[in-house]
């Protein structure tokens, strides 16, 4: 078989330009007006578990705003792939908000999360070099011994989660780009009309999935931003985060056709 390499063409029509264009200006917007919002926000737990619990919700949105950073320069780039990789973790960040607000026991959840990762990369390491030292080797066993903690998927947060079209966005971004499978994939390889196949680097997506990339984008950082306003009661929303919500209501509404059929 005959390989080649080449670029994917990174020339936009104007459909597409105007897809990613409208919506990096309302990125863009968004980030300014947040990060005047976060900054001007302070909160007052009632207690100790609310504190904690405060503490996760606002790291939760600090890496929003670190990824939306991301994906700005991204798509500024044109570097297609990657802005829909990161707009899976944009999306995993609204999830894991919107959890906080609706389960009680969220808190022990990513705890209990966080335990079972750990006993996994303790196990793999234990498994490949023990230690030598008796009793850091009873410190490990005994770590190693309590096997209670489960791991927690984004996907079992979403259960129960009134936006089911972000989670079903993540399932798809898993699917066909954040990991190596044979969808993901297939748009590195194609057979040109001569028969050779050729290997492209920076890929290109389609209208639909630019469409539910930046959608997806902005629909999380707008609804984290809504749920950090009703969870500190002295914070406000201001009038330009408003608007913001309107624009993404009207762009919405214009490039909804795009979006492919049960996204």
């Amino acid at each position: 078989m005959n390989y080649a390499i080449t670029f994917a063409c990174t020339s936009l029509g104007i459909g597409v330009a105007m897809v990613v264009d409208d919506w990096l200006v309302w990125l863009r917007d968004f980030r300014t007006e947040a990060t005047a919002f976060v900054q001007n926000v302070v909160a007052a737990p009632e207690d100790a578990k609310d504190a904690e619990l405060q503490s996760i919700r606002f790291a939760i949105y600090a890496r929003l705003l670190t990824l939306l950073d991301t994906a700005i320069r991204q798509a500024e780039a044109d570097k297609q792939l990657e802005l829909r990789i990161t707009a899976r973790e944009i999306i995993e960040c609204s999830i894991h908000l919107e959890a906080a607000a609706r389960i009680p026991e969220y808190v022990e959840t990513i705890k209990d999360d966080d335990r079972a990762s750990k006993r996994s990369l303790v196990k793999a390491a234990n498994d490949d070099q023990p230690p030598s030292d008796p009793a850091t080797r009873r410190l490990v066993q005994e770590f190693m011994n309590n096997k209670t903690a489960k791991r927690v998927q984004p996907t079992d947060l979403g259960k129960g989660s009134d936006f089911k079209r972000l989670i079903l966005i993540y399932r798809e971004i898993s699917s066909d780009s954040a990991h190596v499978t044979l969808t993901s994939l297939g748009r590195h390889v194609r057979a040109d009309e001569d028969g050779v196949n050729r290997m492209i680097i920076d890929p290109s997506l389609d209208d639909g999935e630019l469409f539910q990339t930046m959608s997806g984008i902005a629909l999380s950082a707008l609804l984290c931003t809504w749920l950090l306003v009703k969870a500190v009661p002295s914070s406000e929303g201001s009038a330009e985060l408003i608007r913001l919500g309107q624009r993404y209501q009207s762009i919405y509404r214009r490039d909804k056709r795009l979006e492919h059929h049960g996204s």
